[in-house]
């Protein structure tokens, strides 16, 4: 699990809303490229976000908010994998069904095409692909 330091800023509505602590020297230190704060940092808006919480929270509390290793995984199949898999799977629909000529001629364009509108729309479904499905952060406790 990988956890980072929260202060809550508001509760409603039985979700409690934090924003990431983030210091100054996480991206000086020599561990960046592997230490797992500077990554949840990276996943972790610099806006503040709602969680689900039970715990008894208050505005102003400092909190440990983990991410499953497993969430980032999924996250990174979703935003790479799937943008691959979309652009061979049109490209191999469109050697199937479109005649020769067509594909000989636009088969590049086509699969280029396949691929940005796949960035496009993962950019533009992002708050409910990686937030709700992928990205669960969770408060662990309580500093």
């Amino acid at each position: 699990m990988i956890e980072e330091t929260a202060i809550v800023t508001r509760i409603a509505d039985g979700e409690v809303w934090i924003k990431s602590l983030q210091s100054g020297a996480c991206g000086g230190c020599a561990q960046h490229s592997s230490c797992g704060t500077a990554t949840l940092s990276k996943w972790l808006p610099k806006r503040e976000f709602a969680v689900e919480s039970d715990r008894p929270l208050k505005v102003g509390d400092q909190v440990r908010v983990g991410l499953d290793d497993s969430h980032v995984l999924l996250s990174s199949i979703v935003l790479y994998l799937l943008p691959i898999l979309v652009m061979l799977l049109g490209v191999g629909l469109a050697n199937t069904f479109l005649p020769p000529a067509f594909c000989e001629a636009w088969l590049p364009e086509l699969s280029l095409s396949l691929l940005l509108a796949t960035f496009w729309g993962i950019h533009k479904l992002q708050n409910v692909l990686l937030l709700y499905f992928c990205f669960r952060p969770q408060i662990v406790g309580k500093l």
